[in-house]
């Protein structure tokens, strides 16, 4: 090939290499564009929004039948659902015959509509949006309500709750374990988890299992196991809601029957309707405990939803190799770094009734050593160290306190959300955004108005 060809061969060849990665570079340049206008529009905040309403509504009549933790988890909590809108509404609307018809129609989950009403927010209203005196305020209502999403974002992934019951402290009473009026710790309304305890005679060591491992139980066996045991656990038959009953000519299993030593017929779980609300039902399943791939012993673990005054475990114990161990399956448990203690819990109802009026519960905060006294009532709710702690039941529920009975008990709600206080500085922030808008917009109106009078 020649010098000449040579040369020719670089014009033609470069020239457009450079002009395609340029195309390349407008093109996509192009796409983003597009993507910010879509995302910036006003036209796909109304459909947000409108579509927000529609599964808050179809959600509330969701309730009714699915309960309230199902039906959050569904509308609320997915990236996407099939929402079932029975025809009888709109015949119990217009007075006629109810009918059994339901209309599907798929929706997207909450979850994935407020991410993009987000960033409609965050790129319409405040980055297109002209920086200019006159929309301060506005860009200030935008950046409030972007606050109050992401404070929902947090906590829907950051937070948990769980249920704290405690009783009125004794007072020098003996004979009443310390943990029935003082407690650092929690159990979950919803989740359960699978404790593996191993008592040494001075302390008891435990190793926790989470739920989202023991899921496939219910349609296999899962093994669990550790390098440090000499045996593993096989996990089967898991239910989302049983009850132990004995084994006898009355009763029917559909589940492994579990027989005893001393002959008697033994017991089963029967499994019984799944609750809706979650926070009813009680779990169970069958453990078995493999030493050398050979069978060494078999039982239930129960996650018996016990009265919250009720403190006393069942877990299905065991030997290997002279060190005894515990299975027990429980409602999650979450630690405080503080510990509450109930002093004296304290009821008022309206004249002639048994209806509460009121009700709290007065107690002691006791961190690192310092004790702060505190009262716990509707509404004024103990904040402390990203944990709130509610008020939300009591016992005895009937006739009061009964003489020589069981003291007072009360019941907290605690819950962990590090975004608690995040809702109500948004709305300070839109509120003054609201109120400098109005404020520029009145000055710009006088100001006008002064001018046309000054003119005519």
């Amino acid at each position: 090939m020649s010098s000449a060809e040579s040369v020719v061969d670089r014009s033609v060849i470069s020239p457009p290499t450079k002009q395609a990665s340029k195309g390349r570079e407008t093109e996509s340049r192009s796409v983003l564009m597009r993507v910010v206008l879509v995302l910036s529009s006003m036209k796909l905040a109304v459909v947000l929004l409108v579509v927000l309403g529609l599964l808050t509504w179809l959600g509330t009549l969701a309730q009714i039948e699915g309960g309230l933790w199902k039906t959050q988890r569904e509308y609320f909590e997915s990236w996407g659902l099939i929402a079932e809108l029975p025809l009888s509404i709109w015949g119990n609307a217009l007075g006629t015959a109810e009918s059994p018809w339901v209309i599907k129609i798929p929706l997207p989950g909450a979850y994935p509509v407020m991410i993009l009403l987000f960033l409609n927010l965050l790129i319409g209203g405040m980055l297109r949006l002209k920086w200019q005196v006159r929309n301060v305020g506005v860009l200030i209502t935008h950046v409030g309500i972007a606050l109050l999403l992401v404070a929902g974002f947090v906590k829907l992934e950051y937070s948990y709750s769980g249920a704290l019951a405690l009783y009125e402290s004794p007072k020098g009473s003996e004979g009443v374990s310390t943990r029935a009026y003082e407690s650092s710790k929690f159990v979950s309304f919803h989740d359960y988890e699978l404790a593996l305890l191993k008592d040494d005679g001075e302390a008891v060591e435990e190793r926790v299992i989470p739920e989202a491992d023991l899921s496939r139980a219910r349609y296999e066996t899962v093994t669990l196991e550790a390098a440090d045991l000499p045996f593993t656990v096989e996990l089967h038959h898991f239910l989302d809601n049983c009850r132990p009953m004995p084994k006898g000519p009355m009763s029917r299993s559909t589940t492994p029957v579990m027989t005893s030593d001393d002959g008697s017929p033994g017991i089963f779980l029967q499994p019984m309707k799944v609750n809706p609300e979650r926070a009813s039902n009680s779990a169970g399943a069958y453990a078995r405990v493999m030493v050398d791939g050979k069978k060494h012993a078999e039982g239930i673990v129960y996650g018996l939803d016990l009265q919250p005054r009720d403190r006393r475990r069942f877990p299905f114990t065991f030997e290997v190799a002279g060190q005894r161990y515990g299975l027990d399956l429980r409602k999650v448990v979450y630690d405080l770094p503080f510990s509450v203690r109930l002093e004296r819990f304290v009821k008022r109802d309206h004249p002639g009734t048994m209806t509460a009026a009121d009700y709290r519960s007065f107690v002691t905060v006791l961190d690192e050593g310092q004790e702060r006294e505190a009262q716990i009532f509707m509404n004024t709710p103990l904040r402390k160290d990203d944990f709130v702690v509610y008020q939300t039941s009591w016992g005895p529920q009937r006739g009061g306190r009964p003489a020589g009975g069981p003291p007072w008990y009360s019941v907290f709600e605690v819950s962990k959300n590090p975004s608690d206080q995040w809702p109500m500085y948004a709305c300070f922030v839109i509120g003054i955004g609201l109120f400098l808008h109005m404020v520029l917009k009145l000055t710009r109106f006088l100001k006008s108005s002064t001018r046309t009078t000054l003119t005519a």
